[in-house]
């Protein structure tokens, strides 16, 4: 009996312990990788695909369309009936009801060679834009991927739980039969049945909500990768840390790739380039335009009674604003504000920035030295279970006082789990922020 008691704790250390059996490593499911899980999210999810099209949206607006001519092709009829009374040469004529039909169509070309360089500074905004809709994607892809590695390492979380509430289930079960055995030879009281029995039902009901929440981690992961609701166990996988994170490097990554950081300098390279469009009303406007024009003009009660005229034209069209109720000073000092404004904005975000890196790597050393703690703690309640289930089988130790034991190693595994879990969530957070993630 010891032996296979022995055989029952030894499966549940090493799955606690991160390493787990083959022989119950049976899946319903292939078994899908965190990477796996980030590609058909990022293939799939659809806030990324909106964010795409916007992107593209920005790519489109990049064109050489401010520096090109506009043509235009128009054509008109335009038909009078009227009564009147027109003089010839002293003669007097009624006119009752006369006809005019007159058609035009021309092709008219205008092309604006100088506009204090606004052409320019439009084509230049539109690529800030682009750059702005290429961090957003940036942005948007960077978090789905720490949604996806939490929800990921949420089921990792909840699975070793449940193997943990599993193992602890067939050592409750192996514990009731043998306490249930001795009672029925008279070897053991019936109150020390019945008290294994209650750890039994206890042990069957934590089992039971782990799998509840094994499944609710499912479906959250599920939901972020665009996958079945109903689709489980396919994640059989383990929490590793990476090597400590150092301070300095991660301060020198955030404020060179930072997204939000990139934003808030693009976010000022806009508000210059407004300054530059509404200093541009300021100088004069020279257009040139050309074209072709042809008319035919019929009126039956007139002495000419058809004109027709056809051929090009073309010239110059300077302009300049003397007077326009002030709106461009107003426009330009409010433009420079903006930048002000953009300016103050950026340095805020960098201080929040800052704030929030700091905050993150004071958590992520602490969440680092309590898994040290945690590692320990469940390695030396492993070691006094054992020793304990040496006693408990000899006799020397009451079933009350084993369960103590058992309690204390899934209580201690259990925090190990979630320390980290904690770490590793933290550890994300500090990529996600210095700009790392995707490098």
């Amino acid at each position: 009996m010891k032996n296979t008691l022995l055989h029952i704790l030894l499966p549940l250390a090493a799955t606690l312990l991160g390493a787990i059996p083959s022989s119950l490593a049976q899946e319903t499911a292939p078994l899908i990788t965190l990477d796996s899980c980030i590609s058909r999210a990022l293939q799939s999810n659809y806030s990324i695909q909106i964010i795409r099209n916007q992107q593209r949206q920005a790519q489109n607006n990049v064109t050489a369309s401010p520096f090109l001519p506009t043509v235009a092709l128009n054509a008109s009829q335009n038909q009078t009936i009227a009564r009147g009374t027109a003089e010839t040469d002293g003669t007097a004529a009624t006119q009752d009801w006369a006809r005019t039909n007159a058609l035009s169509a021309g092709v008219a070309l205008n092309w604006t060679l100088f506009d204090g360089l606004e052409m320019f500074v439009t084509r230049a905004r539109y690529e800030e834009l682009l750059a702005i809709g290429e961090l957003h994607t940036k942005a948007a892809i960077e978090n789905l991927i720490v949604r996806v590695a939490s929800a990921y390492y949420e089921v990792v979380r909840q699975q070793h739980k449940a193997d943990a509430a599993r193992h602890s289930l067939d050592l409750s079960v192996a514990r009731y039969k043998e306490a249930n055995d001795k009672h029925l030879l008279g070897s053991l009281s019936g109150i020390e049945a019945l008290q294994a029995k209650l750890d039994l039902n206890a042990d069957s009901s934590n089992y039971m909500q782990t799998r509840e929440a094994l499944r609710a981690a499912y479906i959250t992961l599920n939901t972020v990768i665009n996958g079945d609701l109903h689709r489980r166990d396919y994640v059989r996988d383990s929490i590793l840390l990476r090597p400590s994170l150092a301070h300095d490097p991660l301060i020198d990554d955030m404020l060179a790739h930072n997204t939000t950081l990139q934003l808030a300098r693009r976010d000022r390279k806009i508000s210059a380039l407004d300054l530059k469009l509404a200093r541009a009303a300021l100088f004069p406007r020279l257009d040139f335009r050309g074209g072709y024009n042809a008319s035919r003009n019929a009126t039956p009660s007139r002495a000419t009674t058809l004109a027709t005229s056809h051929g090009p034209y073309w010239g110059f069209a300077l302009s300049i604003d003397i007077f326009n109720r002030l709106d461009t000073r107003r426009r330009i000092r409010n433009a420079a504000l903006d930048e002000q404004n953009a300016e103050l904005s950026y340095r805020d975000a960098e201080l929040q920035v800052r704030s929030d890196l700091e905050q993150l790597y004071n958590t992520y050393i602490n969440k680092l030295l309590l898994v040290n703690f945690e590692k320990d703690n469940a390695r030396i309640a492993f070691e006094n279970l054992d020793a304990a289930l040496v006693k408990y089988k000899l006799g020397s130790l009451a079933g009350i006082e084993f369960r103590e034991f058992q309690r204390t190693y899934i209580d201690a595994v259990d925090r190990e789990l979630s320390a980290l879990y904690d770490a590793k969530i933290s550890e994300l957070s500090l990529l996600l922020i210095s700009g790392r993630i995707l490098r």
